[in-house]
């Protein structure tokens, strides 16, 4: 076997592709928004135990131990806001917690009070948005009793009555502005997405109506200065909305295989752009109307995106999403943009020749053909920094997998020298 060459780390983050490696690695992970905390750019994903985590996106590291809410209630919703000089994060479900994150502690708690008063279930909070209104931070969240409630985030106490209009669950909401004034949008399983007066505490206009069925997410944004709207949903279309009309902006956009459950905007290039996540990230120009570059996506990757956020690292626009409740991959969106449809065979300058799992010192020599247990070949199709990558004959990039759980799985024991394991 030849001999193992001395392998260096790359520098985290580093690039493969459009994508910033390391991903984080955070456990069944639910959710994820983009935060800044003490002028540094955090991720803040929300796990399945409904405890929350903060992520320095300079190296891609756990801030600090989770964020755990003094609730027995489940979680299922987050949200970042600037609360004064503090930055928070708004986490919803069986009630409302405040948390201050740079002093790590919780500020703020509130119990959802059924509606109307004697409901006795589905009072729970799947969404939540922050925004400003009348002077200070309020947050906007939606639920399964399909009303839309305002917080006063510094007191974590409910402003007024809940507003009624939806007929199902509300699963996501946003914030923005529209003429002058500050709004919520909220996406439910009704089918519809609804604009919200947040001073007047009133529903603008008719329901914006056009997806075939549930819709899963909804995002705000400008274009051309226009304030506009984006939806996905089951029916695995994106449609855009003129918020000042409001009507639907041409057809929708077509290109996902699956549900569209997440969306988010961002600018690239000085261009408004839509990105959406269902089986895999795609990024839509939004003046084109057309989906920008192939999408993003690594093979090892079961094809389910539940959540995404876009920010910006180092004066770059990113998109963080999570992939099969496992990861959350970040991906440059300039670098995606700059590599186009010329997308190359692989990304690494060279293969190895060999590698050592760092998790159990086994050594594969890579200049021998890879056969698993049925016999079947396999090719080492790109290096990451940290593994090689393979996939079985003729699959291709669209599935493939660390050297390592492929050895665990399929076997590869002729290439492989196992670690001396301690006697028992």
């Amino acid at each position: 076997m030849p001999e193992q060459p001395q392998e260096t780390r790359p520098q985290i983050p580093w690039h493969f592709g459009a994508q910033l490696l390391p991903p984080l690695r955070a456990g069944a992970v639910g959710k994820v928004v983009c935060a800044l905390v003490e002028g540094r750019p955090m991720a803040l994903t929300l796990d399945e135990d409904s405890s929350a985590r903060l992520w320095d996106m300079r190296d891609h590291r756990q801030a600090g131990p989770s964020l755990r809410p003094a609730t027995t209630r489940p979680v299922w919703g987050v949200a970042y806001g600037a609360l004064e000089q503090r930055s928070v994060a708004v986490l919803v479900g069986g009630g409302v917690c405040v948390w201050d994150l740079t002093e790590r502690r919780q500020i703020g708690h509130a119990e959802v009070r059924p509606y109307p008063p004697d409901r006795r279930a589905g009072s729970g909070l799947r969404a939540v948005a922050c925004t400003r209104s009348d002077g200070r931070l309020v947050a906007v969240t939606g639920g399964y009793d399909t009303t839309v409630r305002i917080w006063d985030v510094a007191t974590a106490e409910q402003l007024g009555d809940p507003l009624c209009g939806h007929t199902d669950v509300i699963v996501s909401v946003a914030c923005g502005v529209l003429h002058g004034r500050p709004v919520a949008l909220t996406a439910a399983e009704d089918g519809t997405v609804r604009i919200w007066d947040l001073q007047r505490r009133q529903q603008i206009g008719r329901p914006l109506t056009g997806h075939t069925g549930p819709v899963s997410a909804v995002a705000y944004g400008l274009l051309d200065g226009r304030p506009i709207a984006v939806s996905g949903g089951a029916d695995r279309t994106l449609r855009l909305w003129d918020l000042t009309a409001p009507h639907p902006v041409g057809t929708p956009l077509h290109g996902h295989a699956r549900a569209v459950n997440a969306v988010a905007l961002t600018t690239v290039a000085g261009r408004t752009v839509a990105v959406s996540g269902g089986e895999d990230v795609r990024v839509w120009d939004l003046r084109s109307r057309r989906q920008a570059g192939p999408p993003l996506f690594d093979g090892r990757d079961i094809k389910v995106v539940s959540s995404l956020a876009c920010g910006t690292l180092h004066g770059r626009p990113v998109a963080l999403a999570v992939y099969s409740c496992e990861r959350v991959r970040v991906w440059d969106l300039w670098e995606h943009r700059r590599i186009g449809t010329d997308v190359p065979a692989r990304y690494a300058a060279r293969l190895p020749t060999s590698w050592t799992d760092p998790a159990t010192g086994d050594v594969y020599d890579l200049t021998r053909p890879l056969v698993d247990l049925d016999g079947d070949p396999w090719d080492v199709i790109d290096y990451d920094g940290t593994e090689p990558i393979v996939c079985q004959r003729p699959v291709g990039r669209e599935v493939t997998f660390g050297i390592a759980d492929a050895h665990a799985q399929y076997g590869f024991d002729d290439v492989v020298t196992p670690a001396p394991r301690p006697e028992a």
